[in-house]
């Protein structure tokens, strides 16, 4: 049942009780709300990518919806809960590919570039987010409120490393860490270029640069976590003493 402020007619008339086809009773109008949140965050990523995150505003936002600017502010107050419930919604999208690829056995190379801006969906999300860190730079407070993105993105990107690279239970946690970061810059500075530079970066060429980079980030982590050999312990009598100036 929908609970509403009857002054808004456009949130009322979406949530208006229908007939029922065999008895002709009143019925309630069914609404998933997690169907229309997710609707709303989507059209908030198309509407980033086009206009940018500073001009566009709720009423954009509402439009390529396809609903009106009432109905959108019962979700979210401001347009910036709605920016960062579509920087959630890329997020979890993204983890739901991984998590279906690392159930599938897929290598880390193929996990990782099912992720690039290959295709018209993921160019308009990567763009929305290239959008949002640009402003981000000159306000901090958005910053911490996608922390927790960040956070869990890290997180996602060690359990693919962990699961694909049998070697990485032996390594340490921050040469872990270290992968985990060279990861997450690299594909940053690919989305870029992909985005800034299309023809310059085409996708068969981001797969084969990513590809590179992970077989030789996992062949320096793997020699880093060898144990180094000791160094040769020398006796003092070995060496002989350096005689002073003033014993010449």
């Amino acid at each position: 049942m929908c609970y509403i402020n009857e002054q808004d007619e456009s949130f009322a008339l979406l949530c208006k009780p229908s007939l029922n086809p065999i008895d002709g009773q009143l019925v309630p109008k069914i609404v998933d709300h997690a169907a229309r949140r997710h609707e709303i965050a989507l059209a908030a990523c198309r509407s980033i990518s086009s206009r940018g995150l500073d001009n566009v505003t709720l009423a954009h936002i509402a439009q390529e919806a396809g609903y009106t600017t009432g109905m959108i502010a019962h979700y979210y107050e401001t347009k910036w809960d709605v920016i960062l419930a579509a920087l959630r919604l890329m997020h979890d999208r993204l983890g739901e590919k991984l998590s279906g690829g690392i159930q599938a056995e897929r290598s880390l190379a193929e996990l990782l570039s099912d992720l690039l801006p290959s295709s018209p969906e993921l160019k308009s999300e990567s763009r929305a987010w290239l959008a949002f860190w640009a402003v981000a730079v000159s306000r901090p407070q958005l910053v911490r409120w996608s922390s927790s993105i960040h956070t869990d993105w890290r997180a996602l990107i060690k359990r693919c490393v962990r699961t694909m690279t049998p070697a990485a239970d032996h390594w340490k946690d921050s040469l872990l860490e270290d992968v985990v970061s060279s990861i997450i810059l690299f594909m940053d500075g690919l989305y870029v270029k992909a985005l800034t530079r299309p023809s310059a970066y085409p996708t068969k060429d981001q797969i084969r640069l990513l590809r590179q980079h992970l077989e030789a980030l996992i062949e320096w982590a793997e020699r880093s976590a060898q144990p180094r050999p000791r160094a040769l312990n020398r006796s003092r009598t070995s060496v002989p003493a350096i005689k002073r100036s003033a014993d010449l």
